[in-house]
């Protein structure tokens, strides 16, 4: 078996090869290097690999770089099919107190949105991303929750397609999205559009 062969043992289910893994395993970093240096290696981001020969899912990256950061907003509408547009810029919620100042330089095409951490965690659910990968984004009603929240800053076409084709669907639940929108302080809110629509 070939250094190669011994770190493709090593790749997690995420896809991905992780220096730490690599240093438990105890194989040299040296050997990293020799991997890149021949292309067999690329380096996706500090500490984390793929292998030139293999698919890797991009959210799933997304989120070994930024483990708070969950899917939210017009990407996570577009996951659940409540958007038929993929957005421009992607969003991941993460809550106040994680620092994402340093991710924010390097993933210009991340929008970060922060919450209050007891608030970050309502309706977070893993799915499989459109390139195969299990990622965290937050479920439909905490998507229409916090669309109806930040409505003014949202773009009005797909706050229509997503608020619209979630009370159309059979699969909504109404008893979740008004404990959701109670957490929310949104509850009359919420409850008008479930009266309109």
């Amino acid at each position: 078996m070939t250094d190669l062969d011994s770190l493709k043992k090593l790749v997690r289910e995420n896809g991905y090869l992780y220096t730490k893994d690599v240093t438990e395993a105890g194989i040299r970093r040296e050997q990293l290097k020799k991997y890149l240096d021949e292309g067999s290696l690329i380096r996706e981001s500090r500490g984390i690999y793929s292998f030139a020969d293999s698919i890797n899912d991009e959210f799933v990256l997304l989120q070994s770089r930024c483990k708070k950061g969950v899917f939210s907003y017009g990407t996570a509408l577009y996951f659940h099919g409540l958007s038929d547009r993929f957005p421009q810029m992607i969003s991941m919620t993460v809550p106040k107190t994680y620092n994402v100042f340093y991710l924010k330089e390097e993933l210009f095409n991340v929008e970060f949105h922060r919450i209050k951490p007891s608030l970050w965690s309502i309706g977070i659910m893993e799915m499989t991303s459109p390139q195969g990968g299990k990622i965290k984004v937050y479920d439909k009603e905490r998507c229409i929750c916090d669309m109806i929240r930040s409505r003014k800053q949202t773009d009005p076409q797909i706050f229509a397609q997503s608020v619209k084709g979630y009370f159309a669907s059979k699969e909504r639940d109404n008893i979740q999205l008004m404990e959701y929108a109670k957490q929310f302080n949104i509850e009359e809110k919420v409850q008008e559009y479930m009266e309109i629509l």
